[in-house]
């Protein structure tokens, strides 16, 4: 008789939320570049890069961990992910909105916007 593994769960194929949200982000930006012009087309793919950067970090901590074994890891990585995601949120939008002076806010939220809404439509999915 062996010993069956202790960890059979097999990770979720988060990265196609992460490749998703790459895709997205460029989209965004064209469209922008096509109706608001480069300031336009620029705010909106670092708003998108913003989104990408933080749900990046929260997919790196929160899926570290798997099974029953590790469910007290697994609860403190997803709450750290979260967290982390939302200081990086915040601080990318500071240092957009302060070092950047032709940034065009609503091209920037909306590439943020955008992207968040595709991770979010793709973690559905999955």
């Amino acid at each position: 008789y062996t010993t069956p593994a202790l960890n059979t769960i097999s990770p979720p194929p988060v990265h196609r939320v992460i490749v998703a949200q790459l895709v997205a982000a460029p989209v965004v930006a064209a469209a922008f570049l096509a109706f608001s012009g480069l300031a336009g087309a620029w705010s909106a793919l670092l708003g998108g890069g913003v989104s990408v950067a933080a749900n990046g970090y929260f997919v790196a901590l929160a899926f570290r961990y798997r099974g029953a074994r590790d469910a007290d890891k697994v609860v403190r990585s997803f709450m750290r992910g979260e967290l982390g995601k939302l200081g990086i949120t915040v601080v990318l939008f500071g240092l957009c909105l302060t070092l950047i002076p032709e940034v065009h806010e609503p091209a920037l939220v909306a590439g943020f916007a955008v992207t968040y809404i595709t991770g979010v439509l793709m973690s559905g999915r999955m």
